[in-house]
């Protein structure tokens, strides 16, 4: 299930991936239903200790605008807004989009202050019409760029670094892209609905270019750090059993998902 929220804003600060994410949980805020979904998603108790929950959510989300591209030549921590804000958000639990759904059309919400602009307020509400997938290949397209790295770190690509030409599918790089980029949505449909892949995925570049992404991220016991990730964008195609492409359709691809990273729709 998915929304769009279309947003007046004037301006947003480089790591607005973050200030979305207290934008969400804002709103779960709301109702009592949200404020349970928020402590389930995000805290856990162990040892009478309350404890950060990092295991993987259920649901991704997506900011598109338009920008000043002269202005921010002049400053690039700062997007000055030329458009409506669009907030797209999915998820596999209808439980988790109702309560937030609600949330987000409080009043008491607006205006949310983010970095030095703010989102002045809620203009609509979109239910969207999720596409069934039938067969068992697909083309998506991202509505946020996607994260792959490996357990180092490092980022992957189906694409070349250098040129943005499709990696052939028996070199080294596109092999170990593959088998991480398989690993990671084994990990995410296991978290979420208690069991992997039912069947290897297959990628195939469509239109795809580099993508590179400001965001802050939070240590333990630091305070939060600007980072830079280097993702994907586009268009690509994907081979795999029907449940698996359905579920990593509504859930989104790759690392980070609930931070703003990875959120597709079907071409």
């Amino acid at each position: 299930m998915r929304f769009k929220v279309i947003l007046e804003g004037d301006i947003l600060p480089i790591d607005y991936r973050n200030h979305f994410m207290s934008f969400i949980k804002e709103a779960l805020k709301v109702s009592d239903l949200g404020k349970e979904y928020l402590e389930n998603l995000y805290k856990y108790e162990e040892g009478g200790e309350i404890k950060n929950n990092k295991s993987g959510k259920p649901f991704c989300f997506a900011v598109r605008f338009l920008h000043d591209k002269e202005e921010f030549k002049k400053d690039k921590n700062i997007f000055y807004i030329k458009s409506d804000i669009e907030f797209y958000i999915s998820s596999t639990d209808i439980g988790f989009i109702v309560a937030l759904y609600n949330g987000l059309l409080s009043k008491r919400l607006y205006p949310f202050k983010m970095g030095e602009g703010e989102i002045q307020k809620r203009k609509s509400i979109v239910l969207l019409r999720e596409k069934n997938i039938k067969e068992n290949k697909v083309i998506f397209r991202t509505l946020s760029p996607i994260l792959i790295e490996d357990k180092n770190d490092k980022p992957l690509l189906p694409i070349s670094l250098e040129d943005g030409s499709p990696l052939f599918e028996e070199s080294e790089d596109f092999v170990y892209f593959l088998r991480e980029f398989n690993y990671i949505s084994d990990t995410i449909l296991r978290s979420v609905r208690g069991y992997g892949l039912k069947e290897r995925l297959d990628f195939k570049p469509v239109k795809l270019r580099k993508e590179v992404v400001k965001h802050r991220i939070r240590e333990k016991n630091i305070d939060p750090k600007l980072y830079t990730f280097t993702c994907f964008s586009g268009s690509f195609e994907l081979y795999g059993d029907k449940e698996d492409l359905n579920y990593l359709y509504q859930l989104g691809f790759g690392l980070r998902r609930a931070q703003g990273f990875g959120m597709v729709e079907v071409e």
